[in-house]
């Protein structure tokens, strides 16, 4: 087991995406940043699909049981155990190895906004709607074998610096909007506010405008991560990963999936801009992602 000794600002136990449940209302979940969380999982000799911990602004202390290897990925300075009531410094992007009473100090993320820590084996994810973790808490992990000592080659894409271009293709009701609203999202600046969760982040800026007898509102249909709906407001909202399974509001566009770990780690007052791309450039960007995924490690 883990015991939670500081739950951090908002860490989850995150596993990959859920199929097949949508027709439930249920959402697809997973990581909001799936480089990183892949990359924690392959370090300690995880599946791909074996459930992290998803940490927001700061990493959760944690006391182990047994023996266990653990990585961080993520823009961390460094990582603090207490072994045999020593501090050691441990650099984070690597295989990490502890002992029955080791404790990994909380810290902050020092760049973007979450980052995310794998042990071997995995952690046991009881419910399809994980709640953040609370002090006190124990999460039962499963049997896993130590793996050899692996550290990332390369780093992982970078984090925003307090501003980002986001790729996007067409979206579905592109031709609800009127001209001049798609020269103003394609063309202005929007920045990341405060209202933003896993569900979706909220953009302010020049508000988009919809071309004659739209005014935002279709009959609900299918959503999906990545969809940039644009409500009445003409504010947009862009879709992540516990978002709705059906929604409402006219989508502009889509951000393809080699940005969205991009977003994922946009903070408030983070500022962006939308670019849009050809849905075969799309597919080249994300094939030319995962080649670079399988050299990292």
């Amino acid at each position: 087991m883990i015991e939670i000794i500081k739950k951090g600002f908002m860490t989850l136990p995150v596993t990959a995406k859920r199929h097949f449940l949508e027709k439930f209302g249920v959402s697809t979940g997973g990581p909001m940043d799936f480089i990183r969380y892949t990359l924690a999982n392959r370090l300690v000799g995880n599946p791909g699909d074996a459930c992290a911990l998803e940490a927001a602004f700061f990493l959760p202390g944690l006391r182990f049981t047994d023996c266990r290897a653990f990585a961080v990925v993520g823009e961390v300075d460094a990582l603090t155990v207490l072994h045999h009531g020593q501090k050691q410094s441990l650099p984070a992007n690597q295989t990490l190895f502890v002992e029955p009473g080791d404790e990994l100090l909380s810290c902050p993320i020092s760049g973007g906004m979450r980052a995310y820590l794998a042990v071997s084996g995995g952690i046991q994810l009881s419910t399809l709607r994980p709640q953040p973790l609370a002090e006190g808490e124990r999460l039962v992990l499963l049997p896993g074998m130590l793996p050899a000592p692996r550290r990332l080659k390369k780093a992982p894409i970078p984090v925003p610096t307090g501003e980002a271009v986001l790729r996007v293709i067409s979206g579905t009701q592109a031709e609800h909007f009127s001209e001049n609203g798609r020269k103003t999202f394609y063309g202005e600046e929007y920045c990341y506010t405060p209202q933003s969760d896993r569900m979706g982040i909220r953009f302010s800026g020049p508000a988009i405008s919809f071309a004659e007898g739209y005014d935002g509102n279709i009959l609900s249909e299918g959503t999906m991560m990545g969809d940039i709906q644009v409500p009445t407001s003409g504010q947009p909202i862009l879709l992540m990963a516990g978002c709705q399974t059906s929604g409402g509001y006219a989508k502009i566009a889509h951000v393809i999936m080699a940005d969205l770990p991009v977003a994922a780690q946009l903070k408030p007052g983070d500022r962006v801009r939308f670019r849009e791309v050809s849905v075969f450039e799309a597919q080249a960007i994300l094939h030319r992602l995962i080649r670079e995924l399988d050299e990292r490690v």
